[in-house]
């Protein structure tokens, strides 16, 4: 019995000492020891020897890789118990590693280990259950599992522990156990604990917001790599949030997160490195971060990249790539790319033209309020580009655009409010958004205001104040704008006269061709006023206001050659001018041309030109072109006798106070010559030619007071009108008043004035007067 102990005894001391033999070895990586060690103990049924014996095969250590021997030792051990190993069989039929994928015998594994309290095999449980690997998905064990393991100080156990707890998944949300979770796992280094305490304390999510501790936690994930955690810290430093701003570390980190493939970081450091924030301006690294982070698919770096090819910014502009770029992130949804888009369809840019699709990526990026595609949009409603014209949507999209402060956009919506396009007209709206534009400095809402205000349109009338935005605009260098400020320097209007600033004015709009301004300029040099005159000048600004077709610039030209002004005389270029004018309707050029055709003025005489210039001149209202047409008519020059004619011209310029059509009119009314005669109306208009100094009207009239022609004798009056004629050399009128002094008819007898006057008359070749005189001797 003793031997038989003993035996068993030594067997049992023997089994022990080489189960001591092959842990030993094993750990002291003496392999091949522990081959002959842990294969002897292994098959005498020690489990840790076996998992050990199963680890040498699997890993090759002291002997050829043997997958076969590794899954048997594993089973062996597993089957004993050892949870080692039944985690690492569950392992493998989890990952078909040795094995197939068997997700059912991987559960039967973990849990065999699990429920040893193996923590490892307690986490991946929880995954399982988590996941549905396998098996259905089941929160509640999977929240069970991962307590497990974490209570044990598996940090990524506490870490998931923690992220059910955050979003309440498979168990109620509690920020407070999330945030112990997260701090467990954190507190043990790992990374993504660190970084979701980080945020926690950034955003006080079941804890006081403190900005310093996520700064620290932050740190601590990104000294480890973490690339979210290294974008975030770029992201404090960059914008100062709880540390003091610091460009140097914003693009360490940025730097650190973007060569991780992080593209939100990429994109950052593209951006510093395109604007140069904390780092000089190097367009060809901004290309490249934007790229990286572009073809990760991060919409707004396509953008950028979009941009840069567009722009050649440190690459070379090629539209197609910009046009590509830009699509790609137009289709992910990023509402400036849709806008650009739709300006390369619009105009052709790297594309061909497609106003249809320009339309629809207007539309795309307007819904997302980029307000200059909702002007864009407004614009192509208005002018039915790509669409059929539709003021209704424009108005819709124009004010979309306005109400975001697009300048152009309340621009354009004043004016459909002023014109009353598709809208009522509307003067105060139209007003109010000329007003908002004009305050953002846009000079045609600037200069409108102006308009309105000078109007007295949607707004009281106030000069000043039109003064005050035709100078804003004016400053701009807005021409219209300049020119109607020159004008009020040149009227005093809303402002005191100054005839030296309207010529400063009046010279910025000429300058950028304004026709106006030019022909006004040339005026105040033609007039010498607020500048010395100067003929020469005044003649360069006529002729560019001309030109451009002003007919009142050509009319005056026509004068400075024909009465040489400015120029040496030139009756040629006068008759061209003229015509120019003329042929614009510019009455006083017609007249004129009229008048160098009937006189032969630089040109042969051709009365039928002139009758046809007269006639459009006295068709404007012309009363000399309508005196000398009348003049035509009655005596037969260049045209038919034509009395009814001559009365209708004479009468309409006798209207208009020319003194020889009232007095060839008073003498047809008198003789009934082209119409019955009237000798009131002979009275009428003889009187008018008289009170102007018509001498032979006034001569007429005294003979009609003297005989009584047409009104009562008056002798008093008859002495007056001879008297006046008399006065202006007419012999008949001395003649007269010479008899009426030596009869004392209407004035006292006086022979010395008699004489004097019939002297006079006799002067002048008068028979009758040298008669009188001779016979008073």
């Amino acid at each position: 019995m003793k031997k038989t102990l003993f035996v068993v005894l030594t067997a049992l001391l023997s089994t022990t000492a080489y189960a001591n033999h092959c842990a030993t070895f094993f750990e002291q990586k003496d392999f091949e020891q522990a081959l002959f060690a842990c294969n002897t103990e292994a098959e005498q049924g020690d489990r840790q020897a076996q998992y050990n014996l199963g680890t040498m095969y699997y890993r090759g250590l002291g002997v050829e890789e043997n997958n076969e021997q590794a899954l048997y030792w594993y089973k062996k051990a597993a089957e004993q118990g050892f949870s080692k190993a039944q985690f690492e069989l569950g392992v493998w039929y989890d990952l078909g590693e040795v094995v197939e994928v068997d997700k059912e015998k991987a559960l039967y594994w973990y849990k065999k280990s699990a429920e040893q309290g193996f923590n490892k095999a307690q986490y991946n449980l929880g995954i399982l259950y988590n996941e549905g690997g396998g098996v259905e998905v089941d929160k509640e064990k999977a929240v069970y599992w991962y307590k497990k393991a974490a209570e044990q100080g598996l940090s990524k156990a506490q870490y998931n522990l923690g992220l059910m707890y955050e979003q309440g998944d498979g168990i109620e949300v509690d920020k407070e156990k999330a945030f112990y979770w997260y701090s467990q796992a954190a507190e043990q280094g790992l990374d993504k604990a660190q970084y979701n305490l980080a945020i926690i304390y950034k955003e006080g999510d079941g804890v006081e917001v403190d900005k310093e501790k996520a700064l620290y936690w932050y740190k601590k994930a990104a000294e480890q790599g973490f690339t979210k955690a290294q974008y975030n810290l770029g992201l404090m430093y960059d914008q100062g949030d709880v540390v003091k701003a610091n460009t140097e570390k914003a693009l360490y980190w940025y730097t650190q997160a973007a060569e991780r493939g992080f593209s939100e970081a990429q994109h950052n450091l593209g951006v510093m490195y395109d604007e140069g924030e904390g780092v000089k301006v190097d367009k060809e690294k901004a290309f490249y971060w934007y790229s990286q982070a572009a073809e990760q698919g991060l919409d707004k770096s396509q953008y950028n990249l979009g941009l840069m090819y567009d722009h050649g910014e440190g690459v070379k502009e090629d539209r197609e790539k910009a046009f590509y770029w830009y699509s790609q992130a137009a289709e992910q949804g990023f509402a400036q790319a849709q806008h650009y888009l739709g300006i390369m369809y619009a105009e052709g840019e790297g594309v061909k033209v497609d106003k249809e699709k320009a339309l629809y990526w207007y539309t795309k990026a307007a819904e997302q309020g980029v307000g200059d595609a909702q002007f864009n949009l407004g614009v192509m409603y208005d002018e039915g580009q790509g669409v059929e014209v539709d003021k209704e949507k424009a108005l819709y999209w124009y004010t979309q655009a306005a109400e975001q402060g697009v300048v152009d956009a309340q621009f354009n919506l004043g004016v459909m409010y002023d014109e009353g396009e598709g809208v009522e007209v509307d003067k105060e709206k139209a007003f109010h958004w000329y007003s908002q534009a004009a305050e953002q400095g846009y000079d045609k809402a600037q200069y409108n205001l102006g308009n309105m205000y000078n109007q007295g349109k949607g707004v009281k009338a106030d000069k000043e104040k039109a003064f005050y935005w035709y100078k804003k605009a004016a400053e701009q260098g807005f021409s219209r704008a300049q020119y109607n400020l020159g004008l009020m320097y040149d009227e005093g209007v809303g402002v005191k006269v100054n005839k030296e600033k309207a010529f400063y004015w009046y010279t910025k709009a000429a300058e950028q061709g304004h026709i106006n301004g030019q022909y006004n300029l040339a005026l105040l040099y033609d007039e010498g006023e607020g500048v010395k005159v100067n003929k020469e000048k005044a003649l360069y600004w006529f002729t560019k206001a001309a030109e451009q077709g002003d007919g009142d610039a050509q009319f005056s030209i026509g004068i400075m050659y024909a009465d040489g002004e400015g120029a040496k005389v030139d009756k040629e270029k006068a008759l061209y001018w003229y015509t120019k004018a003329a042929e614009q309707g510019v009455g006083d050029a017609q007249f004129n041309l009229g008048v160098m055709y009937d006189d032969g003025d630089g040109i042969k005489v051709n009365k039928e030109k002139a009758l046809y210039w007269y006639t459009k001149a006295a068709e404007q209202g012309i009363d000399d072109a309508q005196y000398n047409l009348g003049l035509m008519y009655y005596e037969g020059d260049g045209v038919k006798v034509n009395k009814e004619k001559a009365l209708n011209w004479f009468t309409k310029a006798a209207e208009q106070d020319v003194d020889d059509a009232q007095y060839y009119l008073g003498i047809m009314y008198a003789q009934g010559d082209g119409v019955e005669e009237n000798r009131e109306k002979a009275l009428y208009w003889l009187t008018k030619a008289a009170e102007q100094g018509v001498d032979d009207a006034q001569y007429n009239l005294g003979v009609m007071y003297d005989e009584g022609f047409g009104v009562e004798v008056n002798k008093e009056k008859a002495v007056y009108w001879y008297t006046k004629a008399a006065e202006q050399g007419v012999g008949w009128a001395q003649n007269n008043l010479g008899v009426m002094y030596q009869q004392g008819e209407g004035v006292k007898k006086n022979i010395a004035l008699a004489k004097k006057y019939f002297k006079q008359a006799c002067s002048l070749g008068l028979k009758e007067g040298c008669d009188s005189y001779n016979s008073m001797k």
